[in-house]
This record gives C-alpha cells, structure tokens and sequence, in this order.
C-alpha cells in the first residue's frame, strides 16, 4: 500500500503507472489525497471494509457524474475530495493496525490470483445473472451489430475465457449444438461443470486451460467467441492468434478487447486499483454483499 505523505510531488512510480489520472490532469490532485487518505487508515480488517466500501461509493458516485448536467470531470473530482476527508475521518477515530497496509500480490501470482477471483465472483451469481441476463445481453449485442442469430444454429462453439461458463450455455441457447467453454479458472469451470449437470445440458462441456495455448487443432469451430478475456492475458495478441489458428476459414469470430482504455470511468477504476492494492477479495466481495449490492454489480465492479 502507498504510505501516506505530505508532499504531492512525491509519487511512487506505480502509482502514476497503474493509474496515470493520478499523475497530473483535473483529478490527479483529489485522486493522490483520497489514495493517501485511503492508505493512512492501516492494515486492519476495519480498514479493509472502509477500502472496500469506496469501491461502491466511487462506481455510484461516477455513474451519477455523467447523468447530471454539466462537465463530469470536475464534479467527479470534488467526489474525490468528498472521498479523502471521508477516509480521513475515520482514521482520526483510531482504527487498529500498525499503518502499513496490505501486501501487494507478487508478478509471479498475478493469473492464478485473477483465476481465482473471478471463479469466486462467477460463482455467486444467483439463477436470474447467470441463465437470463447473458442471454439476453447476449442477443441484443448481436441483434445490434447486425450478426443474424441463425449463424448460431448446428454450429460448433468456442467460449475462450469462459469464466463460469454464463455464456456458454447462452450461446447453446441460441442454436449451437456444441459449445466448450475454456479458461484458467479451475473454480469457475468447476461451478459451471455443476450448474449444467444439475439442469440436464447435454451440448456444453467446460476444460480448464488457457487462451494463450488453446488445446484445440486448427480450424476446429465454425464460431470462436471471446468477451472481454484477452485484456487480461499476459500477450493478448498471442491470445489473438490462438483464436484465428481454431477458428474455421469464413467462420464467425466475436472479440470484445481494450485494448487502450481511457475516459473518466477508467480513471475512476485505476483510481480504485491503488486503493484497493493488496487486499483480501473475500473481505472485498463480503463488504459488497453486506451493502445490498447485487451479485452481477459485484461481479462488475470487482
């Protein structure tokens, strides 16, 4: 965690680099005040509440950012300034621990780290976010980019990154007759083992590997669908290459990618990677449930 300081010049160099915002513009100022503020309360579990709590105060206060009138930014960073004075008060009423913070997660463990806690966050999703909403969303996106639904039909599928599996099954829904969902989750495929075994699906199956090495011959599916993994990855365009290799020729590929994200939303979340730097994702995902936020806003905003 960044230790708290008094001078605003004095920025470690993987602040600015994971969330550049913070290194100068309209919001870099309030952003390192509340990151400060944020490190200042400790390394106790109580701290890590309060941390988590922010993520919901920061996602809520962003979205009302650009309902209302007027420039986004600017009122983005007086939340921002609310945000400091905030944390600041509540360590002024002596939270236990000794200041330090919570240790970062090594280079080495960041994918088995990422497995996990997505696994962990497919897994909560109740019966309504895990079979309806992916369909649904899932139709619409095609519906608007003009992908008639009949592609679908008979077809052999590739969900790569399936995380849990939502949807696979979504994309067996809408005609396929062979879907296989991969990622590097063992929990999320794991869930999503069970949750077709328990409802009778005979044409979806789930195997844990990789985006980067797909286990898979060249050419082996009419249709390789991707959304929102490769990001993630270690060499997205590896990954890039992986999905062309097993895609059939003229058949149909879906790939969502950001690749360069940027915009006040993207700030607000790199903001909150520094906050959140370090700490537990059961205390994270806990906090969340316990404000009332539903399973798929968690998901979304975690």
């Amino acid at each position: 965690m960044w230790r708290n300081t008094t001078s605003e010049a004095d920025v470690p160099d993987w602040v600015t680099e994971w969330a550049p915002c913070l290194k100068q513009g309209t919001l870099a100022a309030p952003g390192r005040a509340a990151v400060r503020a944020a490190a200042a309360l400790g390394g106790s579990r109580e701290a890590s509440i309060l941390r988590a709590w922010s993520v919901y105060r920061v996602f809520t206060w962003c979205e009302a950012c650009y309902r209302a009138d007027g420039p986004p930014i600017p009122r983005f960073a007086s939340h921002l300034d609310a945000l400091a004075e905030w944390f600041a008060a509540a360590s002024a009423l002596g939270l236990p621990g000794d200041g330090t913070g919570s240790a970062g997660v090594e280079a080495a463990d960041v994918a088995a780290f990422t497995g996990s806690h997505y696994g962990e966050l497919f897994r909560a999703f109740d019966p309504v976010s895990y079979w309806e909403e992916p369909l649904a969303v899932l139709r619409q996106r095609l519906e608007r980019n003009g992908i008639p639904l009949e592609r679908f039909h008979g077809a052999r599928v590739l969900d790569a990154g399936c995380g849990g599996g939502r949807y696979s099954v979504a994309l067996a829904r809408l005609g396929a007759s062979d879907v296989v969902g991969v990622d590097f989750s063992e929990t999320g495929v794991a869930d999503a083992r069970k949750r077709v075994e328990e409802a009778g699906i005979s044409n979806v199956r789930f195997e844990v590997g990789s985006v980067l090495d797909l286990p898979y011959p060249d050419a082996a599916f009419d249709v390789v669908f991707s959304n929102g993994v490769l990001h993630h990855t270690s060499d997205w365009r590896r990954g890039l290459r992986e999905l062309l290799r097993v895609l059939k020729p003229g058949g149909l590929g879906w790939l969502y990618l950001i690749e360069e994200p940027g915009g006040l939303h993207w700030d607000s979340i790199e903001i909150l990677r520094v906050i959140m730097r370090g700490e537990s994702p059961e205390v994270a995902r806990a906090t969340l449930r316990h404000l009332g936020v539903p399973v798929n806003r968690i998901f979304y905003m975690l």
